[in-house]
């Protein structure tokens, strides 16, 4: 599906040192428009995340120049940065919530700090995604007391919360039993009706069918557009 002709995000001669046991990106380039729906395969499970790490501007490239709506981003200093990552929704593996809080401020928190005010409150449609994964009842606990389900589901809610126009997933099948997965299926549907862009690594081909416009391929460090 292909919502808009706007360009989102540009990587130009881009290029990424290795994270974990990859071979680092060799440069490339990579457009996204809005609407966009993209999914990533790789030999290499870090190579994939690095991708989806430099997307959401968490890896400093070893070259190239970011482009957000056709404005270069600069990574000398992180609050440069700020404008562009709460647009973004990013929901990897290791992905975890603020411990010492409770889950309603945890998925406030990108509102308040935004903001700048603790008075506000929970809009109705974050409400009816805690709602819709069964997380209303437990807002006001600490993570420690959710089951590692919740957590996920609550790293999710809390993304979406954001109001991104890019979100990013890392294999939402391995880490989601299938009641879950299909909720998340049925909340993607409707936020690309809506024009969200979507950027995904995923080994399940049923997932892939319905949710990639076009495909993307790393292998051994090479960036293929397949």
């Amino acid at each position: 599906m292909h919502c808009g002709n706007n360009e989102l995000v540009r990587l130009d001669n881009y290029s990424l040192a290795p994270i974990g046991k990859g071979h680092g990106l060799e440069p490339f380039d990579f457009v996204l428009m809005t609407g966009d729906s993209v999914s990533l395969d790789s030999d290499s499970s870090d190579d994939a995340s690095l991708f989806l790490r430099a997307l959401a501007t968490l890896e400093v490239p070893r070259q190239g120049t970011f482009f957000y709506k056709k404005r270069m981003l600069d990574f000398s200093d992180y609050r440069n940065l700020l404008h562009y990552k709460r647009k973004v929704g990013y929901v990897c593996s290791d992905a975890g919530l603020i411990s010492n809080t409770s889950l309603y401020d945890n998925l406030m928190y990108m509102r308040y700090y935004f903001e700048n005010d603790m008075s506000i409150t929970m809009s109705e449609e974050i409400l009816e995604l805690c709602r819709i994964f069964k997380l209303e009842e437990y807002l006001a606990l600490r993570p420690a007391h959710l089951s590692p389900e919740s957590k996920r589901l609550a790293i999710i809610v809390r993304e979406i919360a954001k109001g991104p126009e890019l979100f990013i997933i890392e294999r939402p099948r391995d880490f989601l039993r299938d009641k879950s997965f299909e909720t998340l299926k049925t909340v993607l549907r409707s936020l690309r009706e809506k024009g969200l862009s979507t950027v995904f690594f995923s080994k399940d081909e049923e997932y892939i069918r319905e949710f990639s416009s076009r495909k993307i391929l790393i292998k051994e460090g090479k960036f293929i557009q397949v």
